[in-house]
């Protein structure tokens, strides 16, 4: 189509019609218009892609597993050392192999650390408030749940925008063409040019 509208304009300029010249510049910018938006929305895509990179877990979609897998033991009745080593286990990844460390040393159990590791957190607290562990590790699970669908929430809403682009990019300068082209070269030639 391409090739078809660049013959056109060259024959259009051999014999010397502005409207023939004008009709295949007009052809032309169709056919280019929606391959440069084309290529400039895969550029962007191509960049999107480069630049945020998905992961194929979060820490915090571990961290959340991990306490789900260890709420799930707890309600079973295993004790909470054997919760966290079976739901580490079970999880590989970064977070399972520092709450088995924290398991297995008793770091974050004792009074007075200063850990800052959500899962063995909420267990210092519910052992030093007597509190029974498996609400609040289920709660701790729902909480990670909870703010990874709002993150991911966050990310839908801003979808739209983003498709804003290449919408622009690929529709509307077909639409200018197909509508203000017309009246142009009735002008045109209304004018005599």
């Amino acid at each position: 189509m391409m090739a078809l509208a660049a013959c056109a304009l060259v024959a259009a300029t051999l014999r010397g019609n502005r409207r023939e010249i004008l009709a295949a510049c007009v052809l032309l910018a169709f056919v280019l218009t929606p391959l440069l938006g084309i290529g400039i929305s895969l550029g962007l895509a191509a960049w999107t892609l480069v630049r945020h990179r998905p992961r194929s877990s979060s820490p915090t979609d571990d961290e959340a597993v991990l306490a789900e897998l260890t709420a799930l033991g707890l309600s079973a009745g295993l004790t909470f050392s054997a919760a966290a080593n079976a739901a580490a286990a079970s999880v590989p990844g970064e977070a399972s192999a520092r709450l088995h460390q924290a398991v297995r040393t008793g770091a974050g159990l004792d009074a007075g650390t200063g850990d800052d590791q959500g899962l063995m957190v909420v267990v210092h607290r519910a052992l030093s408030t007597g509190a029974p562990l498996h609400p609040a590790v289920s709660g701790y699970a729902t909480t990670l749940r909870n703010d990874e669908r709002s993150r991911e929430l966050t990310a839908a809403r801003r979808l739209p925008v983003k498709l804003l682009f290449p919408l622009a990019l690929l529709i509307l300068p077909g639409f200018l063409i197909l509508t203000i082209g017309p009246a142009v070269l009735g002008s045109l030639e209304r004018l005599g040019l």
